[in-house]
């Protein structure tokens, strides 16, 4: 089992806030107060208590101040809803045991009655102490500002804890009282003889009416029903098994009454307490505030969303010039090989003013020779190749 300390903590840092720096301690005989520097560095305490910050500089923490009375009452209470909830689990698995039909085990059945008595009485008890727990620090709360000991923060803080402990034993009373009232109906539907009862809807006199309430009292005016039954029925019978019977069914219904006024007596103090969130007009401011943040948020999501459109054609443009500039790049490549050119014509021979030197007669009978016509050459060619010229 483990507790809770975070209240605890808030208590201590509360409680020394309150409480600033003492003044500093008699030690000296020479100027009546103790010089940290001219004490050795073994005698001198970890925690000093000459301000907020000792010499060096480093924050203290002032742990003399005892906590108040009230966090006591809240480890209180949160160790009756730990004891509450481990019987209350015990008694869950003996409800559904007793309610199995058994045959010839009349003496383990009264035992286990015993022990559903026994367990539904501590627990109902148990719901009590919690109660009177929870007044309690009204209580603490009254005389710490009689004494004039109690700041409006501590006051503050100790009807915030009130509230918080009311609603977790009103929670942990209303599912034990819907525990009961399924019990007591199985219970009554095994006897025979009526039909388990049935809820009438209790009708809401106004539209704050809160549904728990309202289930309370169905569950109350159900136990009343109960007993009323009971009641007429031990009146005319004497088996010893009915009365038994009848005496347990009694016992339920009277905690679940019980239970039902703890209820509601919770209820009230929470609602009394003027608690923050129960008030309409808290309500009404913190929902104004926060229609402005979802304002704002949307303002911010708009501007968001217009900043991507914008992107998304600024990447768009940013990627047909990439493509263009690629094409670009790439299109001299695919044309680099073209058609030979022709060859330039040979320059024209220089013009000169030159007249054309004279022909020697060697020179003109050469160029007359290669001139002359076939026919001549064959004929001197056929003169010398006469075989009688020879002779």
């Amino acid at each position: 089992m483990w507790r809770d300390r975070t209240n605890l903590y808030i208590s201590y840092r509360q409680s020394f806030a309150h409480h600033p720096a003492k003044k500093p301690r008699y030690l000296g005989a020479s100027n009546g107060f103790s010089d940290s520097l001219s004490q050795p560095e073994e005698s001198r305490r970890l925690i000093s208590e000459t301000g907020g910050l000792d010499d060096d500089g480093d924050a203290i923490i002032e742990m003399d101040v005892l906590p108040p009375r009230w966090v006591d009452v809240q480890e209180e209470v949160t160790e009756l809803l730990a004891d509450i909830a481990q019987k209350s689990s015990h008694l869950d698995k003996l409800h559904q045991k007793h309610l199995l039909p058994g045959f010839g085990d009349e003496d383990v059945r009264k035992q286990d009655e015993l022990v559903i008595e026994r367990l539904t009485q501590d627990i109902t008890r148990s719901f009590h102490e919690c109660q009177k727990a929870v007044k309690k620090i009204e209580t603490m709360v009254r005389e710490a500002q009689q004494q004039g000991g109690v700041s409006s923060g501590d006051e503050t803080m100790a009807k915030n804890l009130q509230i918080s402990l009311a609603a977790r034993v009103q929670e942990a009373s209303a599912r034990f009282r819907k525990k009961q009232s399924t019990y007591l109906k199985k219970l009554r539907g095994l006897e025979g003889g009526s039909a388990p009862f049935e809820r009438s809807p209790t009708p809401m006199q106004n539209p704050y009416t809160d549904p728990s309430l309202m289930e309370s009292d169905a569950d109350k005016s159900f136990s009343q029903s109960t007993l009323m039954q009971t009641s007429q029925r031990l009146t005319g019978q004497n088996d010893a098994a009915i009365e038994q019977r009848e005496r347990e069914i009694n016992d339920i219904a009277k905690g679940i009454i019980e239970l039902s006024d703890i209820f509601r007596e919770l209820q009230s103090m929470v609602i009394d307490q003027g608690t923050m969130l129960d008030r309409i007009d808290y309500n009404i401011e913190r929902m104004g505030t926060e229609v402005k943040a979802a304002d704002k948020e949307l303002k911010v999501a708009t501007n968001y969303q217009r900043r991507t459109v914008k992107r998304k054609i600024m990447l768009l443009l940013v990627i047909i010039v990439a493509g263009l500039f690629i094409v670009l790049l790439v299109k001299p490549k695919k044309h680099s090989s073209p058609d030979p050119a022709p060859a330039p014509a040979p320059p024209p021979p220089p013009q000169t003013n030159e007249q054309p030197s004279a022909m020697t007669p060697r020179a003109f009978h050469t160029i007359y020779r290669r001139k002359r016509s076939p026919s001549s050459l064959r004929i001197a060619r056929n003169k010398w190749g006469d075989p009688d010229i020879f002779r």
